[in-house]
This record gives structure tokens, C-alpha cells and sequence, in this order.
């Protein structure tokens, strides 16, 4: 009967423990997983175990329009780099030898617009620039000057000349 008796104490505290324990459970604040399910907000990343939808990112890189007024020179250096004329938009005194040199590895071709304000066809045409060959031409007029590369034509510049 003593065993019995034992036996029976064991139990009923065992089951008082695990009653306990789903009390607990069911009454308190979360804890465990769900707790951070719960109270994670929605912009925390997703975990390895969960498998994020695809995004696409559209980057918007502005461009950049590098400006000099550069009068009184009887020189002046416009590199072809990254794409870009710098520096872009200039201004300058007639008589100014303009000089630009390809710093890229892609071949560049520098061509004035003929539609500037000096009213004038086409002044200047370069052959194709391979990388650190050069071009040179001097302004002999005032006016503006648009210019681009006629292989990459997004790729724009402009010479006021006073």
C-alpha cells in the first residue's frame, strides 16, 4: 500500500507540473518563436529558413554636369572618362585650343552639334579615340558649342565661347 501511496504522490505531482507548464504556456507573454513571429516587424529581413520574393531595384544614378569657366587660357583639357566629358559645360575666350584625350578603354568620337548658336555647320569631327589618344581644336567664334560622342551619343558636353 506504501508504494501505492508513492506512486500516486508522483503522479499527481507530475501532472501538476505539466498542468503548470500548459498554464503557463497559454497565459503569460509569448515566448520561444512565436513570441518573435509576433512581434517582429514586417521590414526585418527574412531568415534562412524562409525564401524572400524577388525584387528588382531600379538605381537612378543622377548626372553629374561639371561646369568651368576657364577665359583667358590659351589651352584647355577636357578628359573622356567613365563615360563622361569633364569638364562638361565650359566657358572660354576665342582663340582657346581645346584639347580632349579618351582616358577609357572603349573607343570615344568627339563631334560638335551643328545646330549651336553660332550658326555654324559642323567645326569639328575626331576620328575615333582609342585610350590616351587626344583631339584638338581652337574656337575661333563666339557662340555656343554643343558637342557629343558619336558613338555613345548620351554622352553630351557644351563650349560657350565669349
Amino acid at each position: 500500500m506504501k508504494n501505492d501511496t508513492s506512486r500516486t504522490k508522483f503522479l499527481l505531482l507530475g501532472a501538476a507540473v505539466l498542468l503548470a507548464v500548459l498554464i503557463a504556456g497559454c497565459t503569460g507573454s509569448p515566448s520561444g518563436p512565436a513570441a518573435t513571429q509576433a512581434t517582429t516587424p514586417a521590414t526585418t529581413a527574412p531568415t534562412s529558413a524562409t525564401t524572400a520574393p524577388a525584387t528588382t531595384v531600379t538605381t537612378i544614378v543622377p548626372t553629374v554636369q561639371v561646369t568651368a569657366t576657364l577665359l583667358n587660357q590659351t589651352n584647355v583639357s577636357v578628359t573622356i572618362q567613365d563615360f563622361a566629358f569633364s569638364p562638361q559645360y565650359v566657358t572660354i575666350s576665342t582663340g582657346t585650343t581645346v584639347t580632349w584625350t579618351n582616358l577609357d578603354p572603349t573607343p570615344h568620337q568627339v563631334i560638335n552639334n551643328p545646330t549651336g548658336t553660332a550658326g555654324l555647320g559642323q567645326l569639328f569631327r575626331s576620328s575615333p579615340l582609342e585610350t590616351g589618344q587626344s583631339f584638338s581644336y581652337t574656337f575661333t567664334s563666339t557662340g555656343m558649342f554643343p558637342y557629343h560622342c558619336n558613338i555613345h551619343p548620351n554622352m553630351v558636353g557644351k563650349f560657350q565661347v565669349v
